[in-house]
């Protein structure tokens, strides 16, 4: 299928809800809810765009591009996050989620981004993600392999985004994507070019190694916290009292001892680039 066969698609599978009272479209700042957005802008009358901010661990620079781009599509912004806690302060009191074992486990996920959407849409309405299933084979099998473009949402009503479920993108390519940014000169989040991602989430249990050299060399401020925490983790393991011993602790401390172990933290400058965004 081309690229123009699946936009149609998408477009389709939006215009069927497009009577719905209550319409989300859930923007991350990422590539992948970019374009949901201006699909979503495309083939609905009315919809609100929700933006969830990791508290402590969403780079500033992050939340400024969702606030400029949503601007210019005129829509209704709620921007939320979690009030009571931060995300390295959670790090460090119940370690490191599972990155295997589903999205219940994950309690960065759940209290961080689940719960807050979930007390303002109470459920209900019909969510627009950016997920597919070429994302990765874990997304896949997470969802059991059941992954439809449009479902009621199974999560607990505590958790539940949204009643339905609209996934766009579920025709889509890593490639599709990048070239509907271009036909359609779409603004990409700064942060792409500069670390690599969008920055929702700084430090992410799923993460790769470019990803964190890419925080480690160039966003110091998130990189220093997490060196911090990861210490005291490490400690507790040591003396066998921690809970941070899954293969997401395994993956980090492998990194720290690569980069952090026996050397003493680099305080790296800190690049004027939130200036050059303004």
């Amino acid at each position: 299928m081309d690229l123009t066969s699946k936009i149609k698609k998408a477009l389709e599978l939006l215009e069927k809800f497009n009577k719905w009272n209550h319409k989300y479209v859930f923007f991350s700042g990422g590539k992948d809810s970019l374009v949901c957005l201006d699909l979503a802008s495309k083939a609905w009358d009315n919809f609100t765009v929700i933006y969830c901010e990791v508290t402590g661990n969403t780079h500033p620079i992050c939340t400024k591009y969702v606030k400029k781009v949503v601007n210019e599509y005129n829509v209704n912004l709620v921007h939320i996050k979690q009030e009571k806690y931060e995300f390295f302060d959670r790090l460090e009191k119940w370690g490191y989620p599972p990155i295997l074992n589903g999205y219940t486990l994950r309690w960065c996920l759940n209290h961080f981004k689940c719960r807050p959407i979930a007390n303002f849409t109470k459920g209900q309405g019909v969510g627009v993600a950016g997920i597919k299933p070429s994302d990765s084979t874990r997304r896949f099998y997470i969802l059991n392999g059941k992954f439809l473009p449009a479902v009621v949402d199974p999560s607990p009503r505590s958790t539940r985004w949204a009643y339905y479920s609209i996934k766009p993108l579920y025709w889509f390519t890593k490639e599709d994507v990048w070239r509907y940014i271009s036909m359609n000169n779409l603004e990409i989040n700064p942060l792409y070019e500069y670390i690599g991602f969008s920055g929702n989430c700084m430090i992410c249990p799923g993460m790769n190694k470019n990803k964190f050299v890419a925080v480690m060399e160039k966003c110091p401020e998130f990189f220093n916290k997490w060196v911090k925490v990861h210490k005291k983790l490490r400690e507790a393991y040591l003396k066998s009292k921690s809970k941070s011993i899954n293969n997401a602790f395994i993956k980090f401390d492998k990194w720290y001892n690569i980069y952090c172990k026996n050397k003493k933290l680099i305080d790296y400058e800190v690049v004027a680039y939130g200036e050059r965004c303004n």
